[in-house]
């Protein structure tokens, strides 16, 4: 999910547009590998696993970003 968008309303805007289209998202990997069903509860732990690739990509910018500073110095 990290790496179709830039945060979590990218992602869910993305879901919703292929889904309009007839497409059927599926998780492969992680905790819940399956079909993502666009309503009720799926709608919510998209949004959530979303939120959470949305943190640990920024998690990861930071640390970079962290590490760039204290080899330039």
């Amino acid at each position: 999910m990290k790496r179709l968008g830039r945060d979590a309303a990218e992602l869910t805007a993305l879901a919703d547009h292929l889904t309009a289209h007839g497409l059927v998202l599926e998780m492969l990997a992680g905790p819940l590998p399956g079909i993502y069903y666009p309503t009720g509860p799926g709608k919510q732990l998209f949004a959530f696993f979303a939120a959470m690739a949305e943190t640990e990509r920024e998690n990861i910018r930071e640390s970079t970003l962290e590490g760039l500073d204290t080899a330039a110095r």
